[in-house]
């Protein structure tokens, strides 16, 4: 644990209250005829809470999983000091972290019954005495797992009828997409000045002019019904890089042609409905 713990989590700027707020002027004929020190100064904002930062405490407990815990509570307890009215505040938020003696709680009024863990994210094996997390109990994982099954599936954002033609939900509507195949990428051979390393294996080389022969793309670009922009047959010199970087952004090399929004009777047939626009 660091030495300036206390430092980082105590020292911080105070804020105001929760229940602190500024108030217009009133009256003097409205004012109270009598009124306390602490109710003035709540009304006008000056109240002041602690600002401790857990942040850091709660990472240092993160990273002592496995550890014993009277080892962990042994160095928090050299950092923070039991005579400091503030730095034992923050020690009391230890019980917030980690339940040293762990125990089931009763489901409140709202459940049907049984019990359930803790609320902690760590809790002090009672066999062991180790510092271990909450979430990796097997019936954790068994409820994360149920809450998973149980979740609604979302729904599919495109639906494959044929090879040129699929269903593609677009801000919460429907549309049937006409795809085509890209135009065949076409290059001509061209003859340039470029400016390149003498030793291709040292960056500190310096730079030379050579005429290099470079293969420049006049394939005429299209432009995608859907998204409205415009795509290449491919990419603009042809080299193993280039074709590399524009297989992974054209995988298919399709393009829309023109797109229909589907009507009701189609919404139907295909178990498919519109949603509000995104």
């Amino acid at each position: 644990m660091r030495d300036d713990m206390a430092k980082v989590i105590v020292e911080r700027p105070r804020v105001p209250a929760f229940n602190s707020r500024k108030r217009r002027r009133q009256a003097l004929d409205d004012l109270p005829l009598r009124e306390g020190f602490r109710r003035a100064a709540s009304l006008r904002g000056d109240r002041k809470q602690l600002n401790e930062n857990l942040a850091p405490l709660c990472r240092y407990l993160e990273r002592q999983v496995g550890r014993p815990w009277d080892k962990v509570y042994s160095e928090i307890a050299v950092r923070l000091r039991a005579d400091s009215a503030v730095q034992q505040h923050v020690r009391d938020h230890l019980r917030d972290f980690v339940a040293v003696k762990p125990r089931r709680l009763n489901h409140g009024w709202r459940s049907s019954g049984g019990r359930t863990l803790w609320r902690q994210p760590l809790y002090v094996d009672p066999r062991t005495g180790l510092l271990c997390r909450t979430d990796q109990l097997p019936e954790q994982k068994a409820r994360r797992r149920a809450a998973a099954q149980r979740r609604p599936a979302l729904p599919p954002e495109c639906i494959a009828l044929a090879e040129d033609c699929e269903l593609r939900r677009i801000r919460g509507i429907w549309y049937e997409i006409q795809l085509a195949p890209l135009p065949e990428a076409c290059y001509r051979p061209y003859r340039e000045i470029q400016k390149r390393p003498l030793k291709s294996y040292d960056p500190r080389s310096p730079l030379v002019e050579l005429e290099v022969t470079v293969r420049r793309l006049i394939t005429s670009a299209v432009r995608d019904a859907v998204t409205n922009t415009i795509v290449e047959a491919g990419p603009a010199t042809d080299d193993p890089v280039s074709w590399q970087a524009y297989r992974r952004q054209h995988p298919d090399r399709r393009y829309a042609v023109a797109k229909r929004v589907l009507s009701r009777r189609e919404l139907r047939r295909h178990g498919i409905s519109n949603s509000a626009h995104e």
